[in-house]
Formats: structure tokens, C-alpha cells, sequence
């Protein structure tokens, strides 16, 4: 079966969470004084560029074989 297409809306706020994830990395960088917030500010980056990509790249198709 061919692949559909990704939504424009998915690929948007695929792009949108991955610019929010570099920033977010890019702050972290500039507040590990803080000691608390700078570690979840760095995981908070890292998960949001997972979601944009997971947003923007295709689903894989499982095959579902049946075992006789």
C-alpha cells in the first residue's frame, strides 16, 4: 500500500517542537547554575526534539502474519 502523506498540521507542530527543543537545549547551556532546572530544562529539550521527530516521520507498518 502506499504511504499517505503527513498532515501539514502533524508536520508544522513536528518542526514546532523541534525549534522548541533546540532552544530549550540552547537554555540550558546559559542556566545550569540553577542546579534543578538546568538538568530538567536539558531531558525537556531532548524530549521535545523525540516528539517533533516522531511527528514528522513516517509510521512503519507492522505485518501481521498469522501463526497456523
Amino acid at each position: 500500500m502506499p504511504q499517505q502523506p503527513r498532515s501539514i498540521r502533524r508536520l508544522a507542530l513536528g518542526i514546532f517542537s523541534i525549534a522548541l527543543g533546540i532552544v530549550s537545549l540552547i537554555a540550558f547551556f546559559s542556566i545550569t547554575y540553577i542546579a534543578g532546572i538546568g538538568f530538567l530544562g536539558g531531558f525537556y529539550g531532548f524530549i521535545l526534539i523525540a516528539l517533533g521527530v516522531g511527528l514528522i516521520l513516517p509510521k512503519k507498518e507492522r505485518k501481521n502474519e498469522e501463526i497456523q
